[in-house]
């Protein structure tokens, strides 16, 4: 859970790959590209309260997370 920001940390270096943040009801909120990076940071901005699901994209594999704003 997090209030302001939220940092992802890939584990390793993505070379080009593509984050979407997802709202419950599957509407795409933020799409980031990556481009030679280890983490991202996901600021609240004007996202409500609530679940948001990521789903990252890294050479055709997708990889989703839950995470949840407070």
């Amino acid at each position: 859970p997090f209030v302001d920001r939220t940092t992802v940390d890939f584990g390793r270096l993505i070379i080009e790959g593509e984050l979407k943040v997802i709202d419950i009801l599957g509407n795409i909120v933020e799409i980031y590209d990556l481009d030679n990076q280890r983490e991202l940071v996901i600021e609240r901005e004007t996202k409500s309260k609530g679940v948001y699901f990521v789903e990252l994209n890294i050479n055709n594999h997708k990889i989703f997370k839950k995470i949840t704003l407070q």
